[in-house]
């Protein structure tokens, strides 16, 4: 547990994990010029951001930025070694994995959330009319929960979504790192792959569990909220483990040989 104590403390009172949190809300702020107007609901001004500017890619570097290049530091300072005396290889790995995720994920979820709590103040009104919201959201993505009147549930089923992307995309970076132990390859590269999946998802007509871009901007009509919440909290979390297992093997490995 001191491993991951000194992980959490590292990764939260970093100056990545700032930039992560405010490079998070100057992507939703800079995204949302042209997307809300003084009669706009906070509900519309959220969701045309979101959707229809492609920030969600912007974001996956905001993940990155709080903790992902963690272990790149470490290498390149020797930290880990003095870590791994006091506990051994395999916690030391672990605990990386867990800070990253929850790092990156926090940093995204706390920008995302003060730009919502910024259009709630600053729009005329939190939900569309309901004709608007009938018309316009009653078969997108959480509209279900729009038609019951649902504004909170709304916002926080997309913070929801916004974290598990977050955090599959540190770990991602994390991942890497452990091939590729530079602090600029963790960074960029997951943003780069992202791409290539969008790419070989449009390409091959992949269904939307198998494209992380697009579902984490929950493109799916038609379904209930619980559904796209069940689909991507089993893609996201299944991909997050599948890099954390590949870096606790590649760390394990690299340090091992020194």
């Amino acid at each position: 547990m001191t491993i991951l104590k000194t992980d959490f403390y590292r990764g939260f009172l970093s100056s990545g994990f700032v930039v992560g949190v405010f490079s998070t809300v100057a992507i939703f702020y800079f995204g949302s010029v042209g997307m809300i107007s003084h009669i706009t609901s906070a509900v519309a001004a959220f969701n045309n951001t979101l959707k229809y500017n492609n920030i969600s890619n912007l974001l996956i570097l905001s993940a990155t930025f709080a903790y992902g290049a963690s272990f790149c530091i470490d290498w390149q300072t020797r930290f880990a070694f003095s870590i791994i005396i006091r506990s051994e290889k395999t916690a030391y790995a672990l605990s990386k994995c867990i800070a990253a995720a929850v790092a990156g994920g926090a940093a995204v979820v706390i920008g995302a959330a003060i730009f919502i709590g910024y259009v709630c103040v600053t729009q005329p009104s939190i939900l569309p009319e309901a004709i608007a919201v009938e018309m316009e959201f009653s078969n997108q993505a959480f509209g279900d929960l729009l038609v019951k009147g649902e504004a909170a549930l709304f916002f926080l089923s997309y913070l929801y979504i916004v974290f598990l992307q977050a955090v599959f995309f540190s770990s991602l970076g994390l991942m890497i790192s452990g091939y590729m132990p530079n602090r600029y390859v963790a960074y960029i590269s997951p943003f780069a792959l992202s791409f290539v999946l969008n790419q070989i998802a449009n390409v091959f007509a992949l269904p939307i569990w198998l494209d992380p871009a697009k579902l984490a901007t929950a493109r799916v009509l038609g379904a209930t909220a619980s559904t796209i919440l069940w689909m991507a909290t089993a893609v996201f979390l299944s991909l997050t483990v599948i890099c954390d297992i590949l870096f606790v093997r590649t760390a394990k490995r690299r340090i091992a040989n020194g």
